[in-house]
Parts: C-alpha cells; sequence; structure tokens
C-alpha cells in the first residue's frame, strides 16, 4: 500500500506545484519586464521551468501507466524516470544556465533599473504561494513515508516525482530570498551588481539541484533493485518453504515504481520429484507475490532452481 499510496501523493503534489508555478511565471514576468532586473528575469527563467518540470513529470506518470505489450514486456513504468531525468535538464538549462547568463550579462551592461517596489509585491506573493505548494508537497511526502524516516524514505523509494517536487519547491522558496536580497542591496547602495551576482546565484543553485535529481534519476534508468525491506521479505518467504534446501541468489529490478522484476534461485530438496518441484515453484512464485505487495504491483517472478551436486535441477 505505501508504493500506491506514494505514487497518488505524488500525483497531488505536481498538480499542486503546476498551478502555483504557472501563476508565478506570469507575475514574475511582467515584474522584470517592469523593473528591468535579472534578479526577477531569472526567477520568471525558474518558474517557467518548473511550470514545464510539472507537465513532464504529469506525462511521465501518465504514460507509465501503460499496460505491457509485446513491444515492451515489461511495461511502460520507466517513463516515470526518463521524464523525470528531463526535467532536471530543464531544470539545468532553462532555470540555472539562462540565470547565470542573464547575471553576467547584467554586469556587463547594467542599464537602467526601475523601482523594484513592484518586484518587492511579487516576490512576497511568490514567497506565500511557494510555500502553500511546498506545504502540500511535505503533507504528501509524510503520508507517503509512514513511519520511515526522510532518509530511508529517500534511500528506498523508488518514484521520484515527489522527491523531485520537494527540491524544487525548497530550491524556489531560496531563490525567492536570493532574489530579494540582490534587489534590496542594488535599491540600498544604487548598483546593478548585487541584482546581477542574484541572478547568478539563483542559477548556481538551480544547476545543484538539477545535478542531485539527474544522478537519482540516472541510477533509476539504469535499473535499481528494489528496497532491502523487499529482498529481506523474499529471501525470508523462500527460506520458509518446506521445498527450499537453501537460497542461492536473488536479483531484482525496478522497472518502475511499481513493477518489479524479481528472479530467485533457489535448491530444492533432493527427495523432491520433478513434479514436486513445479509444484513448489509455483508456491514460492505466490509467496514471493504477496511479500512484494504494492511494490510490485506490476511483477514479473521467475524461479530459477539449482542442481546440487550429482543431481539435474526441473525447470520452473
Amino acid at each position: 500500500m505505501q508504493d500506491l499510496r506514494a505514487m497518488e501523493e505524488s500525483r497531488t503534489a505536481v498538480v499542486a506545484a503546476l498551478l502555483g508555478n504557472l501563476a508565478l511565471a506570469v507575475l514574475k514576468g511582467l515584474s522584470a519586464a517592469a523593473t528591468g532586473s535579472a534578479a526577477m528575469l531569472a526567477e520568471t527563467f525558474h518558474s517557467l521551468a518548473d511550470t514545464g518540470n510539472q507537465i513532464l513529470l504529469l506525462v511521465g506518470m501518465r504514460l507509465g501507466r501503460q499496460p505491457p505489450d509485446t513491444v515492451h514486456p515489461f511495461g511502460y513504468g520507466k517513463n516515470v524516470y526518463f521524464w523525470a531525468f528531463v526535467v532536471s535538464v530543464m531544470l539545468f538549462t532553462v532555470g540555472g544556465a539562462f540565470s547565470i547568463w542573464e547575471g553576467v550579462h547584467k554586469l556587463r551592461a547594467p542599464g537602467e533599473q526601475g523601482s523594484p517596489g513592484w518586484a518587492f509585491v511579487v516576490l512576497a506573493g511568490a514567497f506565500v504561494f511557494e510555500s502553500l505548494s511546498l506545504t502540500v508537497a511535505t503533507r504528501a511526502l509524510r503520508r507517503a513515508k509512514g513511519e520511515a524516516s526522510l532518509r530511508e524514505f529517500w534511500r528506498e523509494s523508488r518514484d521520484p516525482t515527489l522527491t523531485t517536487v520537494m527540491l524544487e519547491d525548497s530550491s524556489a522558496l531560496l531563490s525567492i530570498v536570493l532574489a530579494a536580497a540582490g534587489l534590496g542591496l542594488s535599491e540600498q547602495t544604487g548598483s546593478t551588481t548585487w541584482d546581477a551576482l542574484a541572478s547568478m546565484a539563483i542559477g548556481l543553485l538551480l544547476i545543484a539541484v538539477a545535478v542531485v535529481l539527474a544522478l537519482e534519476n540516472y541510477s533509476l534508468l539504469l535499473g535499481e533493485a528494489a528496497p532491502r525491506h523487499i529482498l529481506g521479505r523474499i529471501t525470508a518467504a523462500a527460506a520458509a518453504d518446506p521445498g527450499v534446501a537453501r537460497v542461492v541468489g536473488l536479483r531484482t529490478m525496478h522497472v518502475g515504481p511499481t513493477s518489479l522484476l524479481v528472479v530467485l534461485q533457489v535448491d530444492f530438496r533432493d527427495e523432491l520429484s520433478a513434479a514436486d518441484v513445479e509444484v513448489a515453484a509455483e508456491r514460492l512464485r505466490g509467496a514471493v507475490t504477496a511479500v512484494v505487495g504494492d511494490a510490485g504491483k506490476r511483477r514479473l517472478v521467475v524461479i530459477e532452481p539449482v542442481a546440487s551436486s550429482g543431481r539435474h535441477p526441473a525447470a520452473a
């Protein structure tokens, strides 16, 4: 249940972030045009990138629910990982690189900067919007992780959408503070250098977040094993089966947030006949399916009999 609950909570958090960022992108863009602020333009890039990111996450979640077919026999679950990786690339380029470029441009050609009053109003509103979005994501995270710690949830979760929204919202709040500081210092000193530096700082922050997300999703795209508690349950279920002499090996791979491939190598007891091994293997598949639960709502369980010395394994 925890994995399905996490996916539903992720969808809620993504939709909330999408609606908030779409409104903020418009307001920040108008403010950037009115003030000529590099930091406000960086914030506009940030909100545009986040809006596109949320759309891509929803696309990935929708495509990932497609059932398996002959072309993709393990299903389309990795769509979530692919589009989450694209999100990190967008955050790096549209958000981070453009913000740094705008900051450098402002340093080289300062130009005139209008009154920041309107920009401060927009930033205050943005802070409220982003705080609400982060609150929704935080509540969703608490419900999804259950009794697990935040560190355990990050390490064990195979659904990147909720953590992506959390990181985006947290970085958005920090970037708003940076933009406000840059505007305030520029107003106090009469120098647009502070505004330009704030834009560059926002860009560096977004690139740092993008790198973290890219590394996480790269690992998921390659194929990560099931969480440790799931591996322990599978091994225990196999060892408890009366027909199993020993568990030789276990390999698993998530091919989506709730799609799991399980390959279990077991040595069945010597006294079992070929027919008995078939029955035991089928019983073992059912036991593994039960302990995997919603972590493998779509799962393929393969039982590989391993021969003991002097006898041949039966096909399972």
